[in-house]
């Protein structure tokens, strides 16, 4: 597994935005009969849509295959149609019936891709990855040496801190709620009010914050140099950089680190991929209750979030407001992600929110004009907690940082 998601690192690190068929820009890195069979071996084992469904759900069960990829619009163009669905199934009496009656809300959302989409300007690669994941982890990015980014995102406990507001230098808080890094890659902007368009933009924003960890790019590129392995490790992440330990190369490391930090085979993400059975009927229910109360206009998309900006009044913070200064941004926030939530809480901007169930009667009555029953807000609970999925072992496993020269 892990060679295969080296290779399609590596594969994805090269591909631009231009017009290539599915099969050749998605699939062709890893299916090029090393690490994964060639196309031509698997049309002659697999000769119809249905056969090459049925082998792509059998190699995700097995971990043989990445969850999240556009197999579907491969199989169309090697194809030239889809599978046809079996969505049907004789009874006992001869009759057909559809065997979920819950599968035509699966229309509304988008499983996850293995990986975010990955800027020109900063490709993926292995080397970048594991210098960013150290930097990700080291506290010395910091003034005080003792914060680092996994102190307010602690990857083990869902990519955030589990508190109301972080503590950062001095005992200082910033008044927001920690958001979770996990597949924040897919993000259209980043930070609850939108000040950063981009993961690079967001990792400067915390190290320089002096409620955060209250440090300037000097001081970090200074520590970072008198550090043997580093100069080393940077060398080999931006080979290109004539000077490569600089302010602007460590957030491009730490935002690859951050591309990686996605959690794939959920039981919602094993349903959407046609495992039926992945989730239990009161799940079921929930996804259903989610659609038809109204949550899916805002909280869409491969992370159940539209990336828009809505009102949303708690308090005192005028939200993007205080980026924009236009009026009519007053109080308005970034939609929150919803994958891996029931890790997170307490919930909102505030961390007013301190339970799940108490954020979805909050947002029901708030945003959307309704009020929920206990048996519906339960529901939706166990729906979003099935949203869960799975942290990366590499990405959770604190690394060895290099000591500083003796």
């Amino acid at each position: 597994m892990k060679r295969l998601l080296t290779a399609l690192i590596i594969f994805l690190a090269g591909t631009g935005n231009g017009l290539a068929a599915v099969w050749e820009k998605n699939c062709e890195g890893c299916h090029n009969g090393t690490v994964a069979p060639t196309k031509e071996e698997l049309l002659s084992q697999h000769p119809t849509p249905e056969d090459f469904l049925d082998a792509v759900k059998e190699a995700m069960r097995e971990e043989k295959m990445p969850p999240g990829l556009k197999y579907l619009a491969a199989i169309k163009e090697l194809f030239g149609r889809l599978p046809v669905k079996k969505a049907h199934a004789e009874n006992s009496h001869g009759k057909v019936h559809e065997s979920d009656e819950y599968s035509k809300y699966k229309r509304y959302f988008t499983p996850l891709p293995t990986l975010p989409p990955i800027p020109a300007d900063n490709p993926l690669t292995p080397e970048k990855v594991k210098l960013g994941k150290m930097l990700y982890y080291d506290p010395r990015l910091s003034r005080s040496k003792i914060i680092s980014c996994n102190t307010c995102h602690n990857i083990a406990l869902g990519g955030d801190d589990n508190v109301k507001t972080s503590i950062g230098h001095g005992w200082k808080t910033g008044g927001r709620n920690a958001p979770t890094t996990l597949n924040s890659g897919f993000l259209k902007v980043q930070f609850w009010d939108g000040r950063a368009p981009t993961l690079e933009e967001q990792t400067k924003g915390p190290i320089q914050a002096h409620v955060e960890m209250n440090a300037t790019p000097e001081l970090v590129v200074r520590r970072l140099k008198a550090i043997p392995e580093y100069v080393e490790l940077f060398k080999k992440a931006f080979p290109n950089d004539p000077d490569p330990v600089n302010f602007e190369n460590v957030a491009k490391a730490i935002a690859a680190f951050e591309r990686t930090l996605n959690t794939p085979n959920s039981p919602f993400q094993r349903y959407l991929l046609g495992e039926e059975n992945a989730l239990t009927k009161e799940q079921k229910e929930g996804m259903k209750l989610f659609v038809e109360k109204g949550c899916i206009a805002c909280h869409n998309g491969p992370v159940l979030s539209d990336g828009r900006f809505h009102k949303f009044k708690s308090n005192n913070d005028t939200g993007r407001f205080r980026v924009t200064k236009n009026p009519k941004d007053k109080y308005l926030f970034r939609t929150p992600q919803l994958l891996n939530v029931a890790l997170t809480a307490p919930y909102f901007h505030d961390g007013s929110a301190k339970t799940l169930e108490e954020a979805i009667r909050h947002m029901a009555e708030q945003e959307l004009g309704q009020k929920l029953s206990m048996e519906e807000v339960r529901k939706i609970k166990a729906f979003l907690e099935s949203l869960t999925g799975e942290i990366p072992l590499e990405a959770r496993t604190v690394p060895i940082l290099p000591p500083e020269r003796q």
